[in-house]
């Protein structure tokens, strides 16, 4: 009885993991393929950004949540540090200041993530917005996820998860029809 109670409570927890890694948590890269969707956001900057500001060229939207820490931080700084391209930051959670956290004091944390230790001196000069609609469009669903669209508007790759391999991102963007 005790090794059947014991698989049960290992089966489960796998499922738990699973479902919490996002193994079955979900349909992440059922997009590409599609343009990426029509939006309009005020970033922390005060300036509007939309789907026309990026019409003609390659861009990358890392789509984040301000309570998301390590993860999402060092992936910002992977791309920022890897590409000189257009990159927007856009929120995946729908509350206005999740946890108290505004988008200024976002940004904030997302730059200094480096200032610990080995300091890079990068600066992340990107724009961070809410996305909501965008993610829910696009089906992203965990965080961070980095999506590659080509000058066509169409989405290209979908990574979810961190990404800080420097020749993967490159291979995205490439991908895309960024240049390096």
């Amino acid at each position: 009885m005790q090794k059947e109670l014991a698989a049960v409570g290992l089966v489960l927890c796998l499922l738990i993991f699973a479902w919490v890694s996002g193994v079955f948590g979900g349909d992440d890269g059922d997009a590409v393929g599609d343009p990426f969707p029509e939006f309009s956001a005020v970033a922390d900057d005060g300036n509007t950004y939309s789907l026309d500001d990026y019409k003609g060229a390659p861009f990358i939207v890392l789509f984040s949540a301000e309570w998301c820490n390590t993860p999402c931080h060092a992936t910002m700084h992977a791309l920022n540090s890897t590409l000189d391209a257009p990159i927007l930051v856009m929120s995946t959670d729908p509350a206005e200041n999740p946890q108290g956290i505004s988008l200024e004091n976002w940004h904030e944390r997302a730059d200094e993530y480096d200032d610990e230790g080995n300091d890079t001196g990068q600066t992340l000069d990107l724009p961070f917005m809410k996305g909501v609609e965008a993610a829910d469009k696009a089906g992203i669903s965990s965080s961070p996820s980095i999506v590659f669209v080509n000058s066509d508007g169409g989405i290209v790759t979908i990574h979810k998860g961190g990404l800080h391999d420097a020749d993967e991102i490159r291979t995205y963007w490439e991908a895309a029809g960024g240049t390096v």
